[in-house]
């Protein structure tokens, strides 16, 4: 579900929706005990670290999270998660086709999971739903999509990602293929 984060290091309104969603299907599904939330590092300096430490959520001092990753963590448990279901943090992904190479080879390496769900906002289901199924082709895994409400977002935000989704479905079938030689080992992360 991971979305960038804001300046103070909580999620904003539009991945509180997308974790609602999978917090919720992960309690209700008997067959989904493991949740992995994706979301890459973000860079700060210790100043800025330092700075919103006191103003992050959580109990007063804590430092903020160092992944969107692990601020998702922190909402899941505050909405609630089961402690039935196991949290894996996937902080690699720096973009859509990363997310989804990196959740196969974690699900892969576990050989446990036989279904994947995978929760996004309406705008960016499109794109999601081509992203993964490219990318686990050949896999033994189902896929479920679910959908977040995308209400959430700003008039901006709304702008731009309707001007920024067409362009990057446009080009992703090229770039799936690239990242399916990186998943195969043919060519690293910084090739792909």
């Amino acid at each position: 579900p991971g979305r960038k984060l804001l300046p103070d290091g909580t999620a904003p309104p539009i991945l509180v929706d997308r974790m609602e969603v999978a917090v919720r299907i992960c309690n209700e599904d008997p067959e989904l005990k493991v949740l992995i939330l994706s979301g890459g590092k973000m860079p700060m300096n210790v100043d800025e670290v330092t700075r919103i430490s006191g103003a992050c959520e959580g109990p007063a001092g804590e430092r903020p999270p160092a992944t969107e990753a692990e601020a998702m963590q922190r909402l899941a448990l505050r909405l609630g998660l089961g402690a039935d279901v196991e949290v894996l943090l996937e902080s690699e992904a720096l973009n859509t086709l990363e997310n989804a190479v990196h959740v196969r080879r974690m699900l892969e390496a576990r050989g446990d999971v036989r279904k994947l769900a995978v929760v996004t906002s309406e705008f960016h289901m499109p794109r999601v739903k081509q992203t993964f199924e490219l990318i686990f082709e050949g896999s033994s895994l189902a896929l479920a999509f679910h959908e977040s409400s995308d209400a959430a977002l700003t008039a901006a935000e709304r702008e731009r990602e309707d001007a920024v989704e067409p362009a990057m479905t446009a080009r992703l079938l090229p770039q799936a293929k690239i990242y399916r030689r990186y998943l195969a080992g043919e060519i690293s992360l910084e090739e792909a």
